[in-house]
C-alpha cells in the first residue's frame, strides 16, 4: 500500500526523466552537448546609480528554528533491532514511541527503563541519542527498518546521532523512513538510505531542523529510491547535510529523483545558510539537486550550498539539473548578495538552473557561481547555465546592487537561454557572463526578442537602444559580458551615453525596458587603446 501511495508521482517523474534522456541529449558533466537542448520534464561592480525595476517583495525567511526547547528528557537507543518488544534494550522505534507518547515509560522492563532519564511523552521535549558502544562513530551500525518509523507528531523532539555512528536503512521496502508532522523537531547526525524518501516534512511541520552547522550534526541522506528530503511544510531549516553523496562528500550515492524537493504549498523554508557549516552538499542525484515546484511553493531561500560539486567545492559531482523552479513556484531566492550566501551550482549534466512554467514568477537568482568552482575561477561548467522556458515571467537574474551579480561561465551550451514567446519580463542585469560555448544570452523568441543596443562609439560609450530603456555596459575579451561596468538610461529617442571608460578590450551592452525585459548582448565594440 505504501508503494501504491507514491506510484503516480514516481511514474510521472520517471516518464519525464525518460523524455529528458531522449531529448536533452544526455549532456556530459563536462558541459559538452550532443544535441540542441530540449524541455526536461519534471562579478561585476556597480559604478553608476540607475533607476530600479520594481518587483514583488520576497518573503522573509527565518534564520533557523527557535522552537526546539531545552530537552530535559533523554532516551538512549542501544539496539540495532527494529522491534517494539519488552526486552533488555531500547530500539529507535521504541524511543520515538516513547517521545510521542505511543509507549509509556511505565510499561518498560527495568533494563529498558535504565535508558530513559526523565518522563518522556507528549508533554515533554525529548532527545533521542545513541549508545556509542553499540553505534561506534568510526564503524557505524545499521538499523534495518521493516516499516516507516512512527511520525514525530508532538513537537519539540530530537533524534541526535552526534558522537555515534548510525545508519538508518529502509531496505528498499518503499516507505518513508522519517516523517515529521509537528513543530520544533530535529534530526541530526544520521545516515539515512534505501528509503522511498529519507525524510518527509509534512504540511503541519514548521520550525524543524534537519542537520546543523556542526560536523556531528550532519545527516548523509543518499541512495533513496525517490527523494532525499521532501518538504511540504513551512519555515523549516535544512543545513549542513550531504544529500546524494557518501559520508566523505566526495563520491556520488544518488537519490533516484530529487535531492531536496520543496513541494506545492511549502513556504519560507531555508536550505543552507551564510555561516560556516550551514551549507549543504546537494550533489550526485539522478534528477534534480533542489526542486521548488508547484502552486504555493513560495518565499523559500536556497543559499550557501554546493549543488553539483563535492564537499571541496572544486570537483564536479553532477546532478542532472542543479536547481529547478517549476509549475508556479514564486518569490523564491536562490543565492544572496552577502558573503557566504552564494551557491556553487556547477558541474551539472544538463544545466545549472531551470525556470519554467507560466506561473513561475518573481524568483531571484543572485550572487551565485554557476559553472565555476567555489573560488569563481576554475572551470567546472554545466550544460546550460540558466534556462527559462514555457512562459516563465518576471524572474530576476543578477542585479546591480553589491554582490547581486552571478558568475555564469563555462557552459557547454548557452550562458542564459530564453525560450518561447510567452517567456517574457525576465530581468538579467549586473552578471559576469563569459566563456560559454554558444554565447552569453540567447533568445529563441524569449523576452519578446527585445533588440539589443547598438554601440556606435567608445569615447564616451554611446549608441542607441529602446526608448527610455536602461542600458547596462560590460567589458569582455569577446562578445559576452565578463565585467559589469555600470549603467545609463536611453532618452526618449533611444540615444544613450555612458561616461566611464570601460576596461575592454571589447564593450558590450544590454537593454532592459520598463517591464523588466532584458535583451541579449549587443555586438561587441572595440574599446580605444592608449
Amino acid at each position: 500500500m505504501l508503494i501504491m501511495k507514491h506510484l503516480f508521482r514516481v511514474l510521472a517523474t520517471l516518464t519525464g526523466l525518460v523524455f529528458l534522456l531522449l531529448l536533452a541529449g544526455c549532456n556530459g558533466g563536462d558541459g559538452e552537448e550532443t544535441s540542441t537542448p530540449t524541455v526536461p520534464t519534471t562579478s561585476g561592480t556597480v559604478t553608476a546609480t540607475v533607476p530600479t525595476i520594481s518587483v514583488t517583495p520576497i518573503a522573509t525567511v527565518p534564520v533557523r528554528p527557535t522552537a526546539i526547547a531545552a530537552r530535559g528528557v533523554r532516551i538512549v537507543v542501544d539496539s540495532t533491532a527494529d522491534t517494539n518488544t519488552r526486552d533488555d534494550a531500547v530500539t529507535l522505534r521504541e524511543a520515538i514511541m516513547l517521545a510521542t507518547g505511543e509507549l509509556a515509560a511505565a510499561d518498560l522492563e527495568s533494563s529498558e527503563a535504565d535508558n530513559v532519564k526523565g518522563e518522556p511523552g507528549s508533554e515533554s521535549a525529548d532527545t533521542i541519542s545513541f549508545d556509542p558502544a553499540v553505534f561506534p562513530p568510526d564503524a557505524p551500525a545499521t538499523i534495518a527498518l521493516t516499516a516507516t518509523l512512527p511520525v514525530l507528531i508532538m513537537g519539540g523532539d530530537a533524534v541526535v546521532g552526534a558522537e555515534a555512528g548510525i545508519i538508518v536503512d529502509g531496505a528498499h521496502l518503499g516507505f518513508e523512513c522519517f516523517q515529521i508532522d509537528s513543530d520544533g523537531n530535529a534530526i541530526k547526525g544520521l545516515q539515512i538510505q534505501n528509503c522511498h524518501t529519507g525524510i518527509v516534512l509534512e504540511a503541519a511541520a514548521r520550525n524543524n531542523m534537519i542537520g546543523g552547522p556542526a560536523e556531528g550534526e550532519r545527516n548523509v541522506i543518499s541512495d533513496n529510491d525517490a527523494v532525499g528530503v521532501r518538504v511540504n511544510g513551512s519555515a523549516n531549516v535544512i543545513q549542513g547535510n550531504y544529500v546524494g553523496t557518501d559520508a566523505s562528500g566526495t563520491m556520488s550515492r544518488p537519490n533516484a529523483m530529487e535531492g531536496i524537493w520543496i513541494a506545492p504549498g511549502a513556504q519560507e523554508n531555508l536550505v543552507g545558510g551564510s555561516n560556516p557549516g550551514e551549507g549543504n552538499v546537494i550533489s550526485g542525484n539522478s534528477l534534480f539537486g533542489v526542486s521548488i515546484s508547484g502552486v504555493g511553493a513560495k518565499g523559500n531561500l536556497v543559499k550557501g550550498n554546493y549543488i553539483g560539486v563535492d564537499a571541496s567545492g572544486r570537483v564536479a559531482l553532477k546532478d542532472r539539473y542543479g536547481v529547478v523552479l517549476d509549475s508556479g513556484a514564486q518569490d523564491n531566492i536562490i543565492g544572496g548578495s552577502v558573503p557566504g550566501e552564494a551557491n556553487v551550482i556547477s558541474g551539472n549534466q544538463s544545466g545549472g538552473v531551470l525556470i519554467r512554467g507560466s506561473e513561475t514568477r518573481n524568483n531571484r537568482i543572485i550572487g551565485n557561481f554557476i559553472g565555476t568552482d567555489s573560488s569563481g575561477s576554475e572551470r567546472l561548467g554545466s550544460g546550460s547555465g540558466i534556462w527559462l522556458l514555457e512562459g516563465a515571467q518576471g524572474n530576476i537574474i543578477g542585479g546591480t546592487g553589491e554582490g547581486e551579480g552571478n558568475v555564469i561561465a563555462n557552459s557547454g551550451i548557452h550562458g542564459i537561454l530564453l525560450e518561447g514567446a510567452d517567456t517574457t519580463g525576465n530581468t538579467i542585469r549586473g552578471n559576469s557572463i563569459y566563456s560559454n560555448t554558444r554565447g552569453s544570452i540567447m533568445s529563441r523568441a524569449g523576452n519578446i526578442g527585445l533588440d539589443p543596443p547598438i554601440i556606435t562609439g567608445a569615447n564616451p560609450v554611446q549608441g542607441t537602444a529602446c526608448a527610455n530603456c536602461i542600458v547596462d555596459i560590460y567589458s569582455d575579451s569577446g562578445d559576452e559580458g565578463e565585467v559589469y561596468e555600470g549603467s545609463t538610461e536611453a532618452d526618449a529617442d533611444g540615444r544613450f551615453t555612458f561616461d566611464k571608460a570601460p576596461s575592454g578590450p571589447y564593450i558590450t551592452a544590454t537593454a532592459t525596458d520598463a517591464n523588466g525585459t532584458t535583451s541579449t548582448f549587443s555586438k561587441p565594440f572595440l574599446a580605444p587603446t592608449g
